[in-house]
């Protein structure tokens, strides 16, 4: 990832020194560590957002969320990624949570500032060669917002090639090729990031309430309360 990161530095002549971790998860602007938020960076969640901002969607009556990963995933990992985009794409913080957990699975109930109630339903029982599955989809007074097609089930690709080795192909960024898309999402991300001292502190206060939100859930899990976030 630090080659697509490099390529975006130099040909938009951005003079700041940007090195992303191994694993994706912060990026190095100029000696400061940051952490990299790549679903800000991914399309279905800001038109996501875009949808609730502009009050295209009426006013929130739930929002839903389920995503099953790989045996062995961290399910707090995971739902810091879900808190992440809830928060994003809602334009709320969480202000309290419920959570219950067993070895594999892990359901939660979060209230937003602005009202939102989010289930969130987390799994890591896929097989090791399997891809994740997600879907975020928010029901209003007005209708339905979803990140996936309607009636699908998995996420679905731009080419499907049928033969002797079934392949597909998503390439949807007309830079970064070659790439999958969450790292497309976190090459895009540390980017934005690099050219941006605001989004850089922004990003770190943002992460800061992520994992107190889920120090909450662990809580939660813990004594089977409700918690409010931060006390």
């Amino acid at each position: 990832m630090q080659k697509g990161l490099n390529l975006l530095l130099k040909k938009y002549s951005v003079a700041a020194n940007a090195v992303l971790s191994e694993d994706g998860k912060t990026v190095t602007v100029d000696g400061t560590q940051t952490p990299v938020l790549p679903w800000e960076s991914e399309r279905r969640f800001i038109e996501l957002r875009n949808l609730v901002v502009l009050g295209r969607v009426g006013n929130m009556c739930t929002y839903r969320i389920g995503h099953a990963a790989r045996k062995g995933t961290d399910l707090f990992e995971l739902l810091a990624r879900e808190i992440g985009i809830l928060e994003f794409t809602v334009d709320s913080s969480v202000t309290e949570i419920f959570a219950i957990a067993g070895n594999n699975t892990m359901n939660c109930i979060a209230e937003t500032k602005n009202g939102c109630v989010c289930t969130i339903e987390l799994g890591a029982t896929l097989e090791d060669n399997a891809s994740d599955i997600d879907k975020h989809e928010i029901i209003t007074d007005n209708g339905v917002a979803c990140d996936r097609v309607v009636d699908t089930q998995v996420p679905q690709s731009s080419v499907y090639v049928f033969g002797k080795n079934d392949n597909v192909y998503c390439d949807t960024d007309a830079e970064l090729y070659g790439y999958s898309e969450i790292e497309i999402n976190t090459i895009r991300n540390a980017f934005a990031l690099a050219k941006d001292e605001a989004l850089r502190t922004a990003a770190k206060e943002k992460y800061a309430h992520i994992e107190t939100v889920v120090e909450s859930a662990k809580r939660s899990v813990a004594t089977l309360e409700n918690v409010k976030v931060g006390e």
